[in-house]
Formats: structure tokens, sequence, C-alpha cells
């Protein structure tokens, strides 16, 4: 416990801050203990071709794997080999979590994530419902649905159109629940329907964005639209309301 105790301020608050920079710190140690060990070892006689390749890929480790702050994770990149650094094999996003039981008997999850602009932002938690949103998404289209189709769609609109740029997959995610949580007859997400229930999604957000609250899914006292200014919500709803009412315009962007 002690080796925690210089990540908490003189007022006894476990800073995110520090514990997300502690974090990406132990990584860092972890993945050259690893290399090291590697290097150390020398190559056995009687070692097979398979050990042998894997042996050679743990030296280099710390070399093909680079970790950077990404809000509160950690990215992790792992590139192709040494000669072509700049090919990257994938990313990983590991975010530091602290499981807390609730009142009701179920953990509660917060990750590090300081709040931007906060006075106090070095001890700000956020509690995190990916476990709640990941059992949502696994069931959503369970009887072969167009509910998932639909949100790649509307990702594809945000990246095609700079004006529907401050638009997170979170507000995406949560206007499909809600729309999915109105709308529970399987039979209306069927693939023959994706066209009106995509128009259905985009007139819930709009409806949403004109009120200028779009409430959280699981915490209903939060609004997700307080972290936009009023321009970036007032031309969101703009955007959305002409293309409801603009067949050519979501065509063309849609194409």
């Amino acid at each position: 416990m002690s080796q925690w105790m210089a990540d908490v301020s003189e007022r006894n608050y476990l800073s995110a801050e520090k514990l997300a920079n502690k974090f990406m710190s132990e990584l860092a140690r972890c993945l050259q203990q690893i290399q090291q060990e590697a290097r150390d070892q020398g190559n056995r006689q009687g070692m097979g071709n398979e050990a042998m390749w894997k042996l050679e890929q743990l030296r280099s480790i710390n070399d093909r794997i680079k970790l950077r702050r990404h809000g509160p994770a950690v990215q992790m990149d792992i590139h192709h080999l040494l000669l072509t650094p700049e090919r990257k094999f994938y990313s990983v996003d590991m975010v530091p979590t602290i499981q807390i039981s609730g009142r009701n008997g179920e953990n509660e999850y917060y990750v590090a994530k300081p709040i931007k602009g906060a006075s106090n932002a070095q001890n700000a938690w956020r509690r995190s419902f990916s476990l709640h949103e990941k059992k949502r998404l696994v069931t959503l289209d369970q009887g072969n649905g167009c509910r998932k189709q639909i949100l790649r769609i509307l990702k594809v609109m945000r990246h095609r159109d700079t004006t529907l740029a401050p638009l997170t997959s979170y507000h995406l995610k949560t206007v499909m629940f809600r729309k999915t949580d109105e709308l529970t007859d399987s039979t209306l997400w069927r693939s023959e329907c994706m066209g009106r229930r995509l128009m259905d999604v985009i007139a819930q957000m709009e409806k949403e964005l004109d009120r200028g609250v779009m409430p959280h899914y699981f915490l209903s006292d939060a609004n997700l639209l307080d972290g936009l200014g009023r321009d970036a919500v007032f031309n969101l709803q703009h955007r959305l309301k002409k293309l409801i009412h603009s067949k050519d315009k979501m065509m063309k962007l849609l194409q």
C-alpha cells in the first residue's frame, strides 16, 4: 500500500493523473524487463525453431512497442519488424480502473480521467459503464437486427461531414440505446427497415440537440452535451435537421 502513498494528496484524495502516469511507468518497466531477460537468456541447445522465433521477438519487444498517454488510457502501439518501425501492426488502449462494491452489491468501476479545466482535475475520477455497454452491444442485434449496421452508418456520416465531427461514438451509442428501448418490437429492426430506423435515430438525436439535453444512458442526471459549446450544439442540430428534410443531401452523404 505504501507504494501508492505518493499518489495521495494532502486531503487523502487519490490522484487520477498520478495513478495514470504510474500505470504507464509500470508498463514501460515491464517491457524493459521482458526484453532484458530475453537478451540475457542464451540460445539453448535443442531449442526448436518456434521457441527461437519467440525468443527473438521478446529480445526486441521494448523497441517494437511504444507507449503514450491517450486521455485516461495508455495507448500501446505494436509495430512490425524493426526494419519497418513506421508500420503499426495494431494498437491497444489500457485504462487503470478501480473496482468498488456498490450499495446494491454490484461492483462499480471508476477510471482515472481528469476533468479539463476543473480546479481539482488531478483528483478527478469518472464512473465507467464500459462492461454494461459491452454487454448491451453483444445482445443488441439478437434476431438479425440492423442496429449495429446503423451505428456503423452514423460513424461514417460523422467521418465524412466535418459539421458532425463533435459527435462522439458515445453520443451515437446512447441515442441508439434509447431508441432501442422505445421500439421494443424486434421486427421493427429487421434489415429491410434499416432506412426508416436510421432516420428515427437521427431524428431522436436532432430532438435532443434542439433541447440541449442528451441524458447519459446510465446516469440520467448527466448531460452528454455539457462538454460541447452552444455554437457546436446549434450547428449539429441545424445540420441534422437539414439531412432529415433533404433526401438529396442524405443520399449524397451516404454515397
